[in-house]
């Protein structure tokens, strides 16, 4: 196996070094978290009160039939909320870095998550995780691999990739994975932009699916990272043709002790040019060789501009 050198990835005039650790201690007293928070609540309105300011704008020039916003309307506006943005974070109350724990109902279920990264904007690299049959969100947690990239949001602007571990059962459909995304868009975790989605194993069900609905697809997915999922073997070609109407870049990732998954990769090699790469390890290949992996989607990521 090759070995892969440390990668440095720039994404709008920033730069992401893998794994460099940091360890932030805060401590504050009690009047001082009060004022905090006092600022983080005073920030959330503001950035509400920009929001309901710009749609009745155009909610106005609608019904008065004037124009669209004009450009220095929108950049007078956004650039009032990307204020209460940077003010937010400044205030400490959002760390990009802090992977946090929380859950979010769809459809008639609740489902927990993992959350780490900046708040979503246009700039922002959003990746979604699933996870094996035999495995839970945990494990991305006990093997390193949220840490280690959670850990790349330690610049000054905040950040620029957030990561979503789902506890998604493995039977879920497309139809349930974009209710979760839907569901996330709603709440705020996500931005409302197609996004990466990472499934192990039997995950990847829930993509093999969606992919029989083009735009459903689309909607969701702007690229997928499978890592050995039996639904592809499964599946007949035609339902990957939706990939390639789209465009959809996809990283195929397998453990060199997995034939399985060697033989999905191929498949999605020759059925949707997926990038196929192979690391040391079994079929949870990302238990064996968290370093690696963690390098082989930040590389994926920058090289398909995601």
């Amino acid at each position: 196996m090759n070995n892969h050198p440390i990668i440095e990835i720039n994404n709008q005039h920033r730069t992401r070094t893998t794994f460099i650790a940091m360890t932030t201690i805060r401590t504050a007293p009690v009047a001082t978290q009060s004022i905090r928070s006092t600022a983080y609540v005073a920030s959330l309105i503001l950035l509400a009160i920009s929001a309901i300011y710009l749609v009745t704008l155009t909610n106005n020039k609608i019904a008065t039939h004037e124009p669209s916003l004009t450009e220095t309307e929108h950049h007078s506006v956004h650039s009032m909320m990307a204020q209460h943005k940077s003010a937010i974070i400044n205030n400490g109350e959002h760390d990009p870095m802090k992977i946090i724990s929380a859950s979010v109902s769809y459809l008639a279920s609740s489902l927990e998550y993992y959350h780490c990264g900046p708040l979503p904007d246009e700039s922002t690299t959003e990746l979604v995780l699933l996870h094996g049959a035999a495995f839970t969100k945990e494990d991305w947690k006990k093997c390193g691999v949220l840490e280690k990239m959670c850990d790349l949001n330690n610049d000054e602007e905040g950040g620029d990739i957030t990561l979503t571990a789902l506890d998604l059962p493995v039977s879920a459909t497309g139809e349930e994975l974009e209710a979760v995304y839907d569901a996330l868009v709603e709440k705020g975790v996500l931005s409302g932009r197609p996004v990466v989605v990472l499934t192990p194993s039997a995950s990847g069900k829930a993509v093999v699916t969606l992919a029989a609905d083009e735009t459903k697809l689309g909607h969701v997915l702007k690229g997928w990272i499978p890592v050995a999922p039996p639904a592809v073997k499964q599946a007949s070609d035609i339902t990957f043709s939706s990939f390639n109407k789209l465009s959809l870049p996809v990283l195929a990732i397998y453990g060199d002790k997995d034939l399985m998954g060697k033989n999905v990769s191929d498949k999605l090699v020759t059925l949707v040019n997926a990038k196929s790469v192979e690391l040391e390890g079994s079929h949870p290949v990302y238990l064996d060789s968290p370093d690696e992996f963690v390098q082989e989607i930040l590389q994926f990521l920058e090289e398909e501009q995601l």
